[in-house]
């Protein structure tokens, strides 16, 4: 097939693009994909960046994205935050322009497959099916969704239906339910006015819409498959021979967009508690005012502070004197993650919520340890008064009882606040939070939909990872639904970008073949890399939730573009069973 200008891939992809500057980092999904731009849905309250880099996720391996320079044609919002707009590329790869044909090649050849099983179009040919998808364009609807009301003067179009059933209803009273390989709609005819007609979904719908405005122009480059098309209208399809290929597993989308606005609100002291941790002037006084306000938090803290975690030598009665013991990024620490779990919590009936927060946990402890690795390797001075990575064995929180975090913190640009690499700082008294949120979408997903949830777990062993099962089944994954969340919330950066990007690290050194490139990309973020390297080493350790069946390998291009070796691998690996034991007290100290 000879791509045209217009051709595209009948697929939405998930899409992660920033400004130039790398100020903000959105994550939406494509609604139309050609050979030289794109369209894209984001939320956010913001206006679009009218030149952006992107990465279009356009295979189940996020290292194969496709990466280019676009700029916007056009931009619009719509309610409730939800903006879209168009680009045009400016600059993109070789191959990535390679890999974007081959992609909207596949995609017309797997929709000329599926047609041609249905009767309708057993006899056309393959060049007339993909005159049809260069002017139609796929969409999904869900169940109980008006697909077209009322008089149209010359026709809403036509829809043919691929997957899920369409109720419409006429004036005369006619009604019949139609399926995959019917034709519903109104043809249009500028010289007849078309009697008022509807349709409703009456199931997840997936169809090609052919719109009124191109009715004319398809009868022309294809007029026997038009024919066919306009006399198939309004009568149910015959139904296809059954063949040997297994049924496709029945996506489950979710409507993110609109049940996101089901989760629940974080309480409204956490910002108050994230802006005072981030307040380089903030004492410790302060932060024990703010906590002391939430009486629940309070005594959560109370009770992990006095638990087996800390094993202090005597009782601490009040959230100052915590304070003062812990220091303020410990006790800030502590405070975020209470929140969060109070706000995420239960889930379906029999389960057991706290193995995603001792994961939670678990890799916050591994990021510290990370952390102190590339601090004793000589990457930053050893003075580091509020560094807040302190040995992983220490306390249950980022620095030990009593540890040197309650000095009076370094100033932004002192050694010790941030990790300098050969990309961006690591901020090291921010790996304990970050890890904490990284799978809140995960999270979300399993208190907020239970089902998808479960069917996710079931596809891992056939798909291979949880990403790709996440993709086949519900076309989004659980990092863009927390990157969702945290915009929600109104959460600081970097913590949006290391929970919508904290996948990608592991994907692209799995499946990249290029090992400069990998770790040009490993490096041009390393605190996301980061992040992602201790998730890996809590799932190898059995932290927690475990989607593997066997320990995962930890990958050598992680490590080195840390600046980490084997054996400092090895050493961090071995304090595995001592950091889980620990996430599972600090969880039930928290929780109980």
């Amino acid at each position: 097939m000879q791509l045209g200008r217009t051709h595209r891939a009948q697929m939405r992809f998930p899409i992660h693009f920033t400004a130039p500057d790398k100020s903000r980092t959105y994550i939406g999904e494509t609604t139309d994909i050609s050979s030289n731009g794109f369209s894209v849905q984001v939320r956010t309250e913001d206006p679009l960046p009218t030149i952006i880099v992107a990465g279009i996720l356009a295979s189940e391996a996020a290292g194969d994205a496709i990466l280019c320079k676009a700029r916007v044609v056009w931009q619009g919002g719509l309610a409730g935050g939800i903006k879209k707009a168009s680009y045009k590329l400016t600059s993109i790869s070789q191959k990535s322009q390679e890999r974007l044909d081959t992609l909207i090649q596949e995609s017309v050849a797997g929709l000329v497959a599926e047609l041609q099983r249905y009767p309708l179009f057993s006899k056309s040919s393959r060049e007339e099916l993909e005159t049809l998808l260069h002017l139609a364009r796929s969409r999904d609807l869900p169940a109980d969704t008006m697909l077209y009301e009322g008089e149209v003067p010359h026709g809403t179009g036509v829809y043919v239906i691929l997957e899920g059933e369409v109720l419409p209803a006429s004036p005369t009273g006619g009604t019949a339910v139609f399926g995959p390989g019917s034709i519903v709609g109104q043809w249009g005819d500028p010289t007849v006015v078309a009697e008022p007609e509807s349709a409703r979904t009456q199931s997840s719908v997936r169809f090609l819409h052919l719109p009124t405005s191109l009715t004319q122009e398809f009868e022309q480059a294809a007029p026997a498959l038009g024919r066919i098309l306009r006399g198939a209208v309004g009568r149910p399809a015959e139904l296809p021979e059954e063949d040997s290929q297994p049924p496709r597993r029945r996506r489950m989308k979710l409507n993110i967009l609109k049940e996101l606005q089901e989760i629940p609100t974080l309480p409204t002291i956490f910002n108050a508690v994230m802006d005072c941790y981030e307040d380089p002037e903030a004492t410790p006084r302060d932060l024990a005012q703010i906590i002391k306000k939430d009486q629940s938090l309070t005594v959560k803290i109370l009770r992990t502070v006095n638990s087996a975690v800390y094993g202090f030598s005597r009782r601490i009665s009040s959230v100052d004197e915590a304070v003062v013991m812990l220091g303020m990024n410990q006790t800030a620490n502590l405070a975020v993650t209470a929140m969060l779990l109070n706000t995420l919590s239960g889930g379906p009936s029999g389960s057991r919520p706290e193995v995603f927060w001792e994961h939670a946990l678990g890799s916050a402890y591994m990021a510290q340890a990370i952390g102190e690795c590339l601090k004793g390797k000589g990457t930053v001075a050893r003075r580091y008064a509020s560094a807040g990575v302190h040995k992983a064995g220490g306390a249950g929180g980022p620095a030990e009882a009593g540890g040197s975090d309650s000095a009076e913190p370094a100033s932004p640009g002192e050694p010790g606040r941030t990790l300098s690499q050969s990309g961006a700082s690591i901020p090291m008294d921010r790996l304990f939070t970050l890890a904490i949120v990284h799978d809140i979408g995960l999270v979300a997903l399993y208190i907020k939909f239970p089902e998808h949830f479960a069917a996710v777990q079931e596809a891992i062993a056939e798909s291979g990872s949880l990403h790709r099962a996440e993709l086949e089944l519900l076309e989004v994954n659980h990092c863009q639904l927390g990157y969702r969340m945290a915009q929600a919330w109104r959460l600081p950066e970097p913590m949006p970008t290391v929970i919508a990007e904290h996948h990608l690290p592991q994907i692209w050194a799995d499946e990249m073949q290029d090992h400069e490139r990998l770790l040009e990309l490993l490096r041009e973020d390393n605190l996301v890399t980061l992040i992602s390297l201790a998730d890996l080493m809590a799932r190898h350790c059995g932290i927690g939730l475990q989607h593997d069946p066997q320990p995962p390998a930890i990958p050598g291009a992680m490590l080195e573009a840390l600046g980490l070796t084997e054996a400092d691998a090895g050493e961090i690996l071995s304090e595995g069973p001592m950091l889980k034991e620990k996430a599972e007290l600090f969880f039930a100290g928290l929780a109980g």
